[in-house]
C-alpha cells in the first residue's frame, strides 16, 4: 500500500503500472496479485487508505472550541489536497456511489464510524441534528472541496492561502448559529441588552 500510494503520489492512479507498483514496493507478481487479483482489488485498498488517511488529520482537529475545529477542519482539509494530490484527485473525482461500491466492508465501516464521530461531536456542541447530517457537512466541508476540485483540474494547484482562510470564515459562518447555541443565544442576549 506504501508502495501503491508513493506511486499515485509521482504520477497519479491512471498512469500507475501495476508493473511499476510491483517494483516499487519489491515483491513479485505471484505476491502482488495475491493480495490484490484485479487493479479494482488494489484501487479499492488505496482508496480505504486514503479515506483513512484523510479522516484521521479531520478528526484531530475536532477540539473543544468550535470555531476553532469547524475552521481548523477547512484548512487541514485544504492542506490534505495539496500535500496529496494526486489520491485526492482520486477521492475528489470518483462519484460517492461508486467510491462505496469499491470498498471492502470493512472500509465501509470506518467510514461509517468517522461520520459517527463528527456527530457525536457535533451534538457535544449542541447541534440539535437539523439540518441533517449530510447538510450540515455540505454547508461545512463542500466549499472547500469545490475549491479542491477546481484547483486541481487546473494548471496551478497550489492552494492560496487566502482562500483557505476564507472558506474557513465561510465554514464558520454557516455552523456558528447551529453550534453551541446556548452560547450563541447568552451572547446575543448580552448584545441586545447592551445597545
Amino acid at each position: 500500500m506504501r508502495a501503491a500510494l508513493e506511486c499515485v503520489a509521482a504520477g497519479g492512479w491512471d498512469s500507475t503500472s501495476l508493473h511499476a507498483l510491483r517494483q516499487r514496493a519489491g515483491v513479485s507478481n505471484g505476491s502482488l496479485f495475491h493480495h490484490f487479483p484485479t487493479r479494482q482489488d488494489l484501487t479499492a485498498a488505496v482508496v480505504a487508505v486514503a479515506l483513512r488517511q484523510h479522516q484521521q488529520v479531520l478528526l484531530a482537529e475536532l477540539v473543544d472550541d468550535a470555531q476553532h475545529a469547524v475552521m481548523g477542519v477547512v484548512r487541514r482539509h485544504l492542506r490534505w489536497v495539496n500535500d496529496n494530490q494526486a489520491i485526492a484527485q482520486l477521492l475528489l473525482s470518483t462519484p460517492p456511489n461508486v467510491l462505496r461500491e469499491s470498498v471492502s466492508a470493512h472500509a465501509l465501516e470506518e467510514n461509517r464510524e468517522f461520520f459517527r464521530a463528527v456527530a457525536a461531536w457535533l451534538r457535544e456542541h449542541d447541534w440539535p441534528g437539523n439540518p441533517e447530517l449530510p447538510v450540515l457537512l455540505a454547508l461545512w466541508i463542500g466549499p472547500a472541496q469545490e475549491y479542491s476540485r477546481q484547483r486541481l483540474a487546473s494548471t496551478d494547484r497550489t492552494p492560496s492561502l487566502a482562500a483557505a482562510e476564507d472558506l474557513a470564515d465561510g465554514a464558520w459562518a454557516a455552523l456558528s448559529p447551529l453550534l453551541n447555541r446556548s452560547l450563541n443565544s447568552a451572547t446575543r442576549k448580552g448584545r441586545t441588552e447592551g445597545e
